[in-house]
């Protein structure tokens, strides 16, 4: 009996620790407001298991949702397949957003890219198709000239 209740308990810990890598982002960077670079895109707010996007003329406006599973969970990198609901519609898409750099004309900026598409197979390999979007830069990657 003993070794059962051992059994169960190790099960129900590993089971929690799991879990506890679908609840948080590896990089807590992805916890904050994406703010848009460009008039064409607007606030995006994350979660491991939900998307969120603003309309691009008033933050406080939701445009579309969805409810996310998290695929990849990187610290540069993290990948969301989602159900989408917005226009009429619910739709399956996937949402990889990457860490790029600081930009030097804007050194408060941590630049995030984010590639929307449908299938994992229809990644778009340019940044040109990709929305732009800054955060604040966590502490260790500002320069000293912040």
């Amino acid at each position: 009996m003993k070794k059962f209740f051992l059994v169960l308990i190790l099960f129900l810990v590993s089971c929690s620790v799991v879990s506890h890598y679908d609840t948080e982002f590896k990089n807590p960077v992805f916890n904050q407001p994406l703010r848009p670079l460009s008039s064409g895109a607007g606030y995006v707010y994350l979660t491991p298991t939900s998307v969120d996007f603003r309309t691009p003329l008033d933050k406080n406006k939701i445009d579309t949702q969805g409810k996310c599973e998290l695929v990849e969970n990187t610290q540069d990198r993290i990948t969301l397949n989602c159900h989408v609901e917005g226009w009429g519609n619910t739709y399956n898409r996937y949402y990889t957003y990457i860490i790029k750099e600081i930009p030097l004309f804007i050194p408060s900026c941590l630049r995030i890219l984010e590639y929307a598409y449908d299938k994992p197979k229809n990644f778009p390999k340019d940044e040109m198709f990709a929305n732009k979007y800054c955060v604040t830069p966590p502490d260790y990657m500002k320069s000293e000239s912040d």
